[in-house]
């Protein structure tokens, strides 16, 4: 019921008078039923001479099955065009949902991903979910008139209606085949689907032309499609011999009903009418029982993937906390005994972990890679929650914040920065959103970063018929979007200077510590792994497996002449040479 509710709520705020409209089609339906009893009318008047019955017959015949049809017709199309627009809002609705997941736990479980691919495979009987359900109505309701019809032609014709009943076990063994089929195929197709991406992929064209992939990505494919395609075409072969069994029992039945009613005519026991209406039925029985069978447990193929759409909107929503984010931090971040690993791995990332980040200074974490660096940064940011510890800013557990409120006052700019291929403009101010349009607010980001190298109203992205920018160009625009908000809490910068020279480096990271607020607390994370651009930081941790290994100012840890002044030497004479 909770699928049916979410899916009558979203036709009705997609078109409220079409919602309306499908429910006159199981009536339309009724109508043409009603048929064969016209029918037997007609046939006893005419055998009777008896005029009454035959005008009767005729006109609800006539008026009747044309309405019936008539609205049957309409209902189908007032069901398309409701059709696209619920898969237009279901669509739109599925984008939103994926865009929003508070972490990124889904990444890293398979199980997730799976559930991610079988929802996009379905995602075209969500926009039919409306006509699903119309019909399946239709059908329950077909069904009761063909059942009342039957009692009318003679009960002993009910006997049809168990020769069906075996439909009922067969659907579901059905339904249960299809479902165990397509959880099969999941992990087949999700990989083939990757691989069709790799092979019309820019970054990765290089490689596949240089390599001489193209026939090896061809082959994996097909190889891929064939596993995909196993399970189902193995369950498609047990529903079809099972419909086929099924489908002799029934015809068998219907030959003896048919002869029983036409034996009874013959011995003056009922009607000729009851003979015509007898064979027309017995075609219906089919609608009275098979049908609504069918048509509901078509339905519940639709209500699994309305019940996946389900779970992504729970996962969604999964993120615990309802409190609003601070306006300023007066003491600062601490991680409290923070230990991490990535879901379904035993490897510990980063473990027992305790460090404090004072309110208005700049923090620079430096390592090698695979020290953790990016990790803490997902934490603190809460792309993901940690497996055991917390974090706290000015002594309340981050995980107790609203995710979305917390994350409003961040500000961020990554070495895996995403290309956005708008105009300069909403490149850079989708960091800010209530600044998006706002062209003096995005000029400032965008000098900050030392980006100016187009227009802003350039269009970017030569699928678009813009401009396409090196990797660094691309990178310093990443870091406007991050610079775009200009009073967060907590800025973060995760090598989002890697592509550019150690100079241009040096020079935005020392711009970037002078920047923090410390009006407002605001902190200021640098990450990096190289060691010469973070002296202007007022804290230094260094991580190595996976804990704090240093802490303190340049100076200090040069003083120190532990792990960082052996990596801040090796590096400076490096360069020097």
């Amino acid at each position: 019921m909770r699928e049916i509710r979410l899916l009558v709520a979203t036709a009705w705020r997609a078109d409220r008078r079409l919602t309306l409209a499908l429910i006159a089609e199981p009536f339309g339906n009724t109508l043409v039923l009603m048929s064969g009893l016209w029918l037997a009318m007609l046939t006893n008047g005419l055998l009777q001479h008896d005029t009454r019955q035959v005008v009767t017959g005729v006109a609800a015949l006539v008026l009747g099955a044309g309405l019936g049809w008539q609205l049957d017709l309409s209902a189908s199309q007032w069901r398309m065009v409701l059709g696209e627009k619920v898969a237009h809002a279901f669509d739109t609705e599925i984008a939103r949902l994926c865009a929003e997941l508070p972490t990124l736990d889904h990444f890293e479980r398979a199980e997730h991903q799976d559930h991610l691919e079988l929802l996009r495979q379905r995602q075209g009987q969500l926009g039919n979910s409306m006509s699903a359900l119309a019909v399946t109505v239709k059908a329950v309701c077909a069904g009761l008139t063909v059942l009342v019809l039957l009692v009318v032609a003679h009960p002993a014709m009910l006997a049809l209606v168990l020769l069906a009943l075996p439909a009922l076990l067969i659907t579901k063994a059905q339904q249960r085949w299809r479902t165990t089929a397509e959880d099969a195929s999941a992990l087949a197709s999700r990989t083939a689907r990757h691989l069709r991406t790799v092979a019309q992929d820019r970054d990765a064209a290089v490689e596949v032309r240089l390599f001489g992939l193209a026939d090896d990505l061809e082959r994996r494919i097909g190889t891929l499609w064939t596993a995909q395609r196993r399970p189902i075409e193995h369950a498609e072969r047990k529903v079809a011999l099972a419909s086929l069994a099924q489908q002799v029992l029934y015809v068998a039945g219907v030959v003896a009903a048919v002869g029983f009613v036409l034996h009874q005519a013959l011995q003056g026991r009922s009607a000729p009418g009851d003979v015509v209406l007898a064979i027309y039925l017995s075609q219906q029985v089919q609608t009275a029982v098979i049908w609504p069978v069918q048509a509901v447990a078509g339905f519940g193929r639709t209500l699994h993937t309305v019940r996946r759409f389900r779970w992504l909107q729970d996962h969604a929503r999964s993120a615990s906390g309802t409190l609003p984010a601070p306006r300023e931090i007066l003491g600062g971040i601490t991680l409290e005994n923070v230990s991490f690993r990535y879901p379904g791995t035993q490897k510990w990332v980063l473990r027992n972990v305790d460090l404090t980040i004072p309110a208005g200074r700049a923090l620079a974490v430096v390592g090698a890679n695979g020290a953790g660096k990016t990790t803490l940064v997902k934490l603190l940011t809460r792309m993901y929650e940690p497996t055991e510890g917390r974090i706290t800013v000015d002594g309340v557990d981050i995980a107790d914040l609203d995710v979305h409120a917390w994350r409003h006052r961040l500000a961020a700019a990554f070495q895996d920065f995403a290309r956005f291929e708008f105009t300069v403009q909403h490149a850079v101010g989708v960091g800010d959103l209530p600044h998006l349009d706002d062209p003096a607010h995005v000029r400032d980001a965008i000098t900050r970063a030392g980006a100016d190298v187009l227009a802003q109203d350039a269009q970017l992205g030569t699928a678009w018929g813009g401009t396409d920018l090196s990797t660094g160009q691309w990178q310093r625009l990443a870091l406007a979007r991050g610079l775009a908000r200009t009073t967060p809490l907590v800025r973060f910068f995760d090598e989002p200077t890697a592509s550019l020279d150690a100079f241009t480096e040096d020079a935005l990271f020392d711009s970037m510590t002078r920047a923090t607020d410390c009006a407002h607390g605001m902190i200021t994370v640098l990450v990096t792994h190289r060691f010469s651009t973070v002296r202007s930081a007022d804290l230094i941790v260094v991580l190595a497996h996976g804990g704090v290994a240093e802490l303190g100012s340049h100076q200090e840890l040069l003083a120190q002449g532990g792990h960082y002044a052996r990596l801040y030497r090796s590096q400076a004479d490096a360069f020097a040479d």
